[in-house]
Order: C-alpha cells, then sequence, then structure tokens
C-alpha cells in the first residue's frame, strides 16, 4: 500500500514524497524501494545527483536478489557511470539479473559474451542469454537470431538415415560438411564459421558463429546464410534449425 502512495507521488512528480517513503520502506527489507531510491540519486530527483549513494542503494537492493538493481549495477560498471569501467563485474551482475530472467539482461550480457568468439563457453552462454531474450520478445535478440527463419514447409520428408544414427556419427557429418563446402568460400574472404552447438533431442538444431570478417557483414545474415542453410539441409533435411550469430 506504502509502495503504490509512493509510486503515485513519484508520477505525480512529489519526489520527496516518495523518496521519504521509500526510505521507510528500505528499513522493511523492501529491495524495490531500495532500487527506486537509487534511480533517484542517478537521475537527481527529490535529491541531488550523487552516483556513491546510487551505488550503495543498488548495491543493497543487489543483496536480496533485485534484478533491477543488478541489471543497472551492470550498467554502470560497463558504461562508467560513477565507476570504473569493469566488464567482469558488469558481467557477474549481469548473470545476477539474467538469472531473474530480466530480458535487457540477457540481450546486454549475450552481447559481451558474443564479442570473443574464441571462446566457446562464452559464445555457448551468449546464445543461451541470446535466445532467452529473443524468447521474452526482446526486438533486436529476435531479428539476431530469426530474421532468416522461413516459415516450416508441410509434409517434410525426415531423412531417416541420418537421424538414426548416433550423436556422434551425425556431429561427424556435420563437421565434415562446414569443412569441405562451407569454411572454404568463407576463408576466401577471410570468414570463417564455428559450430558452437549440436543439439540432436528432441529436434536437430545447429548453432553457429560467424568469425572473422563475417562478424556485422550484412552478408552475413542474407546469402552466406542461406548458402549454409540450404547446404545443411540438403545434408540432413528441411527440419533441422539453424541459428547463426
Amino acid at each position: 500500500m506504502k509502495h503504490q502512495e509512493a509510486l503515485n507521488a513519484y508520477k505525480n512528480k512529489d519526489f520527496q514524497k516518495a523518496f521519504n517513503i521509500w526510505k521507510e520502506e528500505s528499513k522493511k527489507q523492501n529491495h524495490q524501494a531500495m532500487a527506486n531510491i537509487t534511480l533517484m540519486y542517478l537521475k537527481a530527483e527529490g535529491v541531488s545527483k550523487d552516483y556513491l549513494q546510487a551505488k550503495y542503494w543498488f548495491e543493497k537492493s543487489s543483496s536480496y536478489g533485485n534484478a533491477s538493481a543488478n541489471f543497472n549495477l551492470a550498467l554502470m560498471y560497463q558504461t562508467k557511470i560513477g565507476v570504473e569501467e569493469d566488464i567482469q563485474k558488469a558481467k557477474d551482475y549481469f548473470r545476477k539479473a539474467v538469472q531473474k530472467n530480466h530480458t535487457q539482461a540477457s540481450f546486454r550480457l549475450a552481447l559481451i559474451l558474443l564479442q570473443n568468439r574464441k571462446s566457446i563457453d562464452d559464445l555457448k552462454e551468449g546464445f543461451e542469454c541470446m535466445i532467452k531474450a529473443a524468447n521474452n520478445g526482446h526486438t533486436l535478440a529476435r531479428i539476431q537470431l530469426y530474421q532468416n527463419e522461413k516459415q516450416q514447409k508441410e509434409n517434410i520428408i525426415l531423412n531417416t538415415n541420418f537421424r538414426k544414427l548416433n550423436k556422434e556419427k551425425q556431429l561427424k557429418i556435420v563437421k565434415d560438411s562446414l569443412d569441405r563446402y562451407i569454411k572454404p568460400i568463407l576463408l576466401k574472404d577471410g570468414g570463417n564459421i564455428l559450430l558452437v552447438e549440436y543439439i540432436n533431442n528432441p529436434d536437430i538444431e545447429l548453432r553457429l558463429a560467424y568469425q572473422g570478417a563475417c562478424i556485422g557483414c550484412s552478408i552475413a545474415s542474407t546469402g552466406t546464410y542461406f548458402m549454409i542453410e540450404n547446404t545443411i539441409k540438403k545434408i540432413i533435411d528441411e527440419k533441422v534449425k539453424i541459428l547463426i550469430l
């Protein structure tokens, strides 16, 4: 009830009243009230702008697992707002927010993890975060992952010979196809592609990451994607799902 009263006061720009209520609520371990106090210090609403106080209240709210506090602390460390840049701390706080299903944290952590395309662990986590953000409706995440997805054909004929193989044998065929038909073309232009993860239960899904000159290139989302898609689907079948970042 008090929290709603504070929200109403805040909406009516009675910042001092909102601040006083949230300050009292914070004494009752109301972590959202703590996070709201922080935002007031960052925006100089009812109080003077004070990054130290903002950090203090975010950390206090974070200690109770508040997703918003963890997300904003990560932003502070990522963008040097009142603190020295510390990407490791930013990742740690983003991860805490992601555990609470915070959509923006999932997307931002994915972007950080996908910068270094040499670490399989980072790429796997980056994919999971991007998928989580996309499934939560994040527009840019959906564009990154699903811009080339077409409506699946009906009455698809499955490649039963391939599908009855165990995962190890399937993976060997997929890797061989990438090495023989796709990588040589990309390498000519200074690019490459890495198989991040191969999933075959219950459905077959390939998660691939562009490397080198392919990263961020517009052709990576058009011609190159369709070349990879057509090659893989000819080897497996039309039901395979291909995600490329």
